[in-house]
């Protein structure tokens, strides 16, 4: 069999497993992740480079050799930045992923900031804890909380570890670590929330339903997000910026609607609710009057948005 045939018949292989994987779900891809796991990860990615690099060195003479271990290497990052740091084990927290932060009786505001990698996450409210949750992730940090105006302001970040250890490595190998299950955030209902959530390929259901929220800005890559909005707050504010994704948003039947739509290939459809669109904006006829006012600004590579009216 001649090396060129191997080395074709290898590559088509690599392609047909790569597809295979995003067919079943195994494999979300996102640009965005894959870059950020480079740029967290340089340190470990400029040795596996080096790695290849000596063995091309060492097996100069059969071109096959260097074939298969660049093949090697862009597999082993594709699969890494896929599965860091969502659905695995959390390292601080052993079997235990749950946190809760008690919330204080003079805590009127918080701003929570949310850096993860590719998970499925669900939020909704609590009537208890300040911010509670379990985040099934590789290595996902204890929340950290700041307190600013006599404790009237808590500032909570939730992220990831910045590099990717030799134990999280054995971790990716090991079935017993993997977990598939969904995470979860609960905020209180009683505080007023500024949002900032920055995630990889998701599949996100985020119910604010039951929250005070007066703005929301949500990073993500490719994937499918449900939110669903209450009447709890006058105004609020919600920005999203995502690659190509699929976006269903459930809003109040009278609520006054601004939707301003940029970017690539993004139908905007309404469900329930009319809206006329002006220079800039889709307007619902009741937007000036309306007690309850949602202004939408969504940029995205390419995908689609739908308004939906609950009765």
């Amino acid at each position: 069999m001649k090396k060129n045939s191997i080395i074709v018949g290898l590559i088509f292989i690599f392609i047909g497993v790569v597809i295979i994987g995003a067919q079943l779900g195994f494999l979300d891809f996102s640009i965005s992740s894959f870059i950020s796991f480079i740029f967290r990860n340089l340190t470990t990615v400029i040795s596996m480079i080096l790695i290849v690099i000596g063995i091309n060195i060492i097996f100069r003479k059969y071109h096959f050799v260097k074939i298969i271990t660049w093949i090697a290497f862009i597999a082993a990052i594709i699969v890494l930045s896929q599965w860091y740091p969502s659905n695995y084990k959390e390292r601080s927290h052993g079997n235990n992923n749950y946190f809760g932060i008690e919330k204080k009786e003079e805590t009127l505001y918080g701003e929570l900031d949310v850096e993860l990698g590719a998970v499925k996450i669900d939020v909704n409210s609590t009537d208890d804890k300040l911010i509670e949750g379990n985040i099934h992730g590789l290595n996902v940090k204890e929340p950290v909380v700041n307190y600013k105006d006599d404790n009237k302001t808590a500032k909570i970040k939730i992220k990831t570890f910045e590099e990717f250890s030799v134990s999280d490595f054995e971790r990716l190998f090991n079935k017993e670590n993997i977990k598939f299950e969904d995470s979860n955030l609960f905020l209180n209902e009683d505080v007023l929330w500024d949002i900032n959530l920055n995630l990889g390929a998701v599949e996100t259901e985020f119910d604010i339903s039951n929250l005070q929220v007066e703005k929301l800005k949500l990073n993500g890559g490719a994937g499918k997000f449900k939110l669903i909005i209450g009447e709890r707050q006058e105004e609020i504010k919600i920005d999203i910026n995502a690659g190509a994704s699929d976006i269903d948003i459930y809003v109040p039947k009278d609520s006054g609607i601004r939707v301003k739509n940029t970017g690539l290939l993004n139908p905007l459809e309404f469900k329930g609710i009319k809206a006329v669109k002006d220079d800039k904006y889709y307007l619902t006829d009741n937007f000036d009057d309306a007690e309850n006012k949602i202004k939408i600004d969504a940029k995205m590579g390419a995908g689609s948005i739908t308004i939906n009216a609950i009765e």
